[in-house]
């Protein structure tokens, strides 16, 4: 499952869910001590011995499954919180929490005046036309002011809504204003008599006179929509960028006229002073050549600026920012039977498009990045891989790689998610990949996985090692959980798949397709999902959510061998009928006696 899903367990908490005797009550979550976010409710679970013992918590009557385990959703309250479980036998256990507590209220306008700021708290860079946003917090029902030396001075801030002493205020960047880094500071305006309250922010605030380059200097660089936004683009070293002001350890990029990003400021460096039309290189000569997976293109550029690709019904758009289109030759290799032509264009300003035109549907994946020492740009396209269709062994050809979600960590936190009867995650997605490479084998599959047992493996690794396997496609194997304060009785919960790039689409909507055939569990839904193993471009990849290992029906289900078996076959189902297998045929029928 997702991490930001993903419930954790402690040391004190997995110590605390032993065999159990008669008599017992084991909280597993939340564990011992743990901190929660400001809610009125959220769940916990665990286990208890017996089973049919009456069972409650802050004497609320609780359910519990045949085997003990149980999860309710019950009232907290901020502080330090205890959920207090007991057995009609007499036997209770508590497990103790912080609840984060709502903020105290604004102090009144008598007594000592109180203003400090809320934004503002590390160092900005602005150009005319920014907007610097000012906030602070403080005693209400005072007049606020703010200030910046050399720009403006005793700005009137609005106390929105009155009353509440959240006090705000905007100031928008003029073409005469200079600052090369100043503190603002706000204070309460006082009578003749009076008296008032001052602040100052902790970061300082630069005017810039002019854009400037900035350049990647790491292999994991990610453009965002928005400072706290989602993906835009994936950057190597040596991209150089155009940056437009500085904002809370992130910069503006400009990409275009109509198009900007933020990149984390400790990934890039100064480069140099820049104007807003900057060029940075021209399109040269693309050459391509045949390879073993398809084809490989190499554009001729002067500078690395950074792309995106765009999977199109019948191959690949290439889009390069700050790049003029000057190619006049284009080399094709006779023995490449995957694309079939390349054009292009200039989109606007210093915006060039390239299209690499395949049949429909024959583009597999694809890899860009800039060859080593170069500052040609390497499209990879990958070619349909040929299953032989051909039963007993349909998929023979064909090579998948499952990862089994999660890892058992050496020190706590634990990787994944835990159920009531403290069943891991990673354990459990280790042995449905099995079943499913079982099945998968069995249809001629070549069946390699991301880890084999008990090895640690960083998330960040699997997409990686799924290349280097040489697989054609990709499926993670996961379990889900909530996030705390939601309520697990909400809606139906069941299995749901993800996919995140277009040319997985189709794997995803297999797997979901053979699971509401195969799977008696609510269906949550084919959905695109932005996860890290998801994002793959050079195999359709998927992520499959099994079941709920937080429900105690379905915590037992994942632990049954035989419900195990049928997650494996699903999978299995669910690959072949993305290959477009044919159905396999049925036996041939016993000969009558006596008849030759």
């Amino acid at each position: 499952m997702n991490v930001s899903l993903t419930v954790r367990i402690s040391a004190l908490a997995l110590l605390a869910a032993c065999p159990l005797s008669a008599g017992q009550i084991n909280f597993v979550y939340p564990p011992e001590g743990s901190s929660l976010p400001q809610v009125a409710k959220t769940f916990v679970f665990g286990n208890v011995s017996p089973a049919t013992a009456p069972f409650t918590i802050n004497g609320e009557k609780i359910s519990v499954y045949k085997n003990g385990g149980f999860i309710a959703y019950l009232p907290v309250s901020g502080g330090d919180f205890a959920f207090k479980g007991a057995l009609s036998d007499g036997t209770t256990a508590q497990r103790g929490l912080k609840v984060r507590q709502a903020e105290a209220p604004a102090p009144v306008s008598t007594g000592t005046l109180r203003l400090e700021f809320t934004s503002n708290a590390s160092d900005s860079e602005l150009l005319a036309g920014d907007y610097i946003r000012i906030t602070a917090a403080g005693t209400p029902g005072r007049q606020a002011v703010a200030s910046l030396e050399g720009v403006f001075s005793d700005l009137a801030m609005i106390e929105t809504p009155p009353g509440s002493g959240r006090y705000s205020a905007y100031y928008r960047v003029k073409d005469s204003d200079s600052c090369q880094g100043a503190q603002l500071s706000a204070r309460f305006k006082a009578g003749l008599f009076g008296h008032g309250a001052s602040a100052r922010s902790k970061g300082k605030v630069r005017i810039a006179q002019q854009l400037s380059l900035v350049e990647t200097y790491t292999d994991t660089v990610i453009l965002r929509n928005a400072p706290e936004g989602g993906y835009m683009l994936f950057l190597g070293k040596g991209v150089k960028l155009l940056a437009a002001g500085r904002n809370n350890g992130m910069r503006r990029v400009l990409l275009s006229p109509t198009e900007t990003g933020w990149v984390e400021d400790s990934k890039v460096q100064y480069s140099g002073p820049a104007v807003p039309s900057y060029n940075g290189t021209e399109t040269g000569a693309i050459k391509l050549r045949r390879t073993d997976t398809g084809s490989s293109a190499a554009v001729t550029m002067y500078e690395r600026v950074p792309y995106k690709a765009e999977v199109l019904e019948n191959g690949l758009r290439v889009t390069l920012y700050y790049a003029n289109l000057h190619t006049n030759w284009v080399v094709y290799d006779s023995s490449d039977t995957l694309v079939k032509n390349v054009s292009f264009r200039q989109t606007g300003s210093n915006t060039v498009e390239i299209d690499f035109e395949t049949a429909p549907g024959a583009l597999w994946g694809y890899n860009i990045g800039y060859a080593n020492g170069s500052k040609s740009l390497v499209v990879d396209l990958r070619a349909r891989p040929k299953a032989s269709l051909s039963w007993p062994r349909p998929l023979a050809g064909v090579s998948v790689v499952l990862d089994p979600g999660h890892s058992p960590k050496t020190t706590p936190p634990y990787d994944g998610a835990i159920g009531p009867m403290a069943s891991f995650e990673y354990q459990v997605n280790l042995a449905i990949a099995k079943k499913a490479q079982e099945k998968l084998l069995a249809l001629g599959a070549t069946v390699q996985m991301t880890r084999n047992g008990d090895e640690n493996v960083p998330l960040a690794d699997r997409p990686k090692i799924a290349q280097a396997l040489g697989g054609d496609i990709f499926i993670s194997i996961h379990n889900n959980a909530i996030g705390d304060g939601e309520d697990p009785f909400a809606q139906p919960r069941g299995f749901s798949v993800y996919h995140y790039q277009r040319h997985s689409r189709a794997l995803a909507a297999a797997l979901h397709r053979a699971y509401l055939k195969d799977i008696a569990l609510p269906d949550e839904g084919l959905r695109y999902g932005d996860y890290l193993v998801a994002r793959m471009t050079w195999m359709p990849a998927a992520l499959i959510e099994n079941a709920y290992m937080i429900l105690p029906e379905q915590e037992a289900m994942l632990n049954s061998p035989e419900f195990q078996d049928k997650l494996g076959a699903a999978i299995a189902e669910g690959v072949l009928n993305f290959f477009g297998a044919p159905e396999r045929p049925a036996p041939p029928a016993p000969r009558k006696k006596g008849k030759k």
